[in-house]
């Protein structure tokens, strides 16, 4: 018992110095009474107990590939997610994608077929999904879908317990902070009253609603996120998971630069032919961002990032909208 307390206690400060203003998962806890046995509680906070390191894990979504990626060998990665090695979407290269072999979608029999002592999921994931491999002796860990950098650390060191691999997770994001502040010190140079009002688009609208995780992408980038300020001034927005942004809501705020979409996922988009119809419709043509040509492409890799890549992915803001700082 002294010494689950005292390896409890080394957890949570191994998170509290990893990523300072992250709080640890609600619990993660490794047992030392015996040599291999652990157990940990997931984001959803269902418990699971491993008597050995998992050693054949598969991995449902691209932001638990890249996490699995860099905390465990690859031979003990069964099976990525179905966009694994797409580089408009995904951290994990052809290669990678190659050695590991199979890619699966949310589908019970190919998963058993697998036999896999681990399936990572997400918070998105259907409970009934879930549920149903739970019904079949699948071992599950559910990892959190993040809206911020404190919840994304979190999100790697949850994970990094589940595969037996606590010290790897501290490192990975010890690795995250450094970066981070390397980023800020760079930015911090840009005077509040100079920062840049964005709007990002997806093929459809304008995106990034305040507090989602693209929100606090751009303030970490030091961009107004001109989405936000529509949103948080719209009552009927805020209380809308998917708020519809009108073009007049767009003309109105004025943003300096349009952030536009990268992925042809359903090999059905025209990127450039997007960005053209936005340059040229009438409603935007008053608007600065079109005025000066600002339309910057930023890979949707960056923009829906979900892994350890978070702070590449600020970076990669801040170089389209302060090329000049860079």
């Amino acid at each position: 018992m002294k010494k689950l307390c005292l390896l409890i206690l080394l957890l949570v400060t191994l998170v509290a110095c990893g990523c300072k203003q992250t709080q640890a998962p609600a619990a993660s806890l490794i047992d030392e009474n015996t040599s291999q046995s652990y157990g940990v509680i997931d984001d959803a906070g269902r418990t699971l107990h491993f008597e050995q390191k998992p050693q054949r894990i598969v991995s449902l979504t691209y932001g638990t590939d890249e996490i699995l990626t860099d905390l465990v060998d690859i031979k003990r990665i069964a099976a990525y997610s179905r966009w694994a090695g797409d580089s408009g979407i995904s951290f994990i290269t052809k290669d990678q994608a190659y050695k590991v072999g199979r890619k699966l979608n949310e589908n019970t029999e190919e998963i058993l077929a697998m036999q896999p002592d681990l399936v990572v999921v997400s918070s998105a994931t259907s409970k009934a999904f879930v549920d149903q491999l739970d019904s079949l002796g699948v071992k599950v860990y559910v990892a959190r879908s993040p809206h911020n950098y404190k919840e994304m650390c979190a999100k790697i060191i949850g994970i990094a317990h589940a595969v037996g691999e606590p010290e790897r997770g501290r490192l990975m994001v010890q690795k995250m902070d450094i970066q981070l502040q390397e980023l800020e010190t760079r930015l911090n140079r840009i005077p509040p009253s100079k920062r840049r009002v964005a709007v990002a688009f997806n093929f459809t609208s304008a995106m990034g609603r305040k507090g989602d995780l693209l929100d606090s992408m751009l303030n970490m980038a030091h961009v107004v996120n001109g989405a936000a300020v529509i949103t948080e001034n719209s009552k009927a927005a805020r209380h809308s998971s998917t708020p519809i942004i009108s073009q007049e809501q767009i003309v109105l705020i004025n943003p300096d630069i349009f952030l536009l979409p990268t992925w042809n996922y359903n090999k059905q988009k025209d990127v450039r032919g997007y960005a053209y119809a936005l340059m040229n419709d009438p409603a935007y043509k008053n608007v600065k961002a079109v005025q000066n040509g600002q339309l910057k492409f930023v890979s949707d890799k960056y923009r829906y990032v979900a892994s350890q890549h978070i702070v590449d992915a600020v970076e990669n803001i801040a170089r389209a909208v302060y090329p000049e700082y860079f």
